[in-house]
């Protein structure tokens, strides 16, 4: 996981950013320290970078190619 280019990516936002991780859905690390998986139909909250890791690769969300 620590491996991981998407991983890396997202262990990397500041307090405010967002990452886009397909068309449809965006990272967005908020001031409470929440990563937020916002899509069209859904938005998930989640208060470490594991969960949120372990919710985008089970969900096998499309990461753009240009990501990784």
């Amino acid at each position: 996981m620590e491996q991981d280019p998407l991983y890396q990516n997202l262990q990397s936002l500041q307090t405010g950013e967002s990452y886009d991780l397909d068309e449809q859905t965006e990272i967005h690390y908020n001031t409470h320290g929440l990563y937020e998986v916002i899509a069209d139909e859904t938005e998930q909250a989640f208060s470490s970078l594991e969960d949120c890791y372990s919710y985008i690769s089970a969900f096998g969300f499309e990461i753009k190619a240009d990501h990784v």
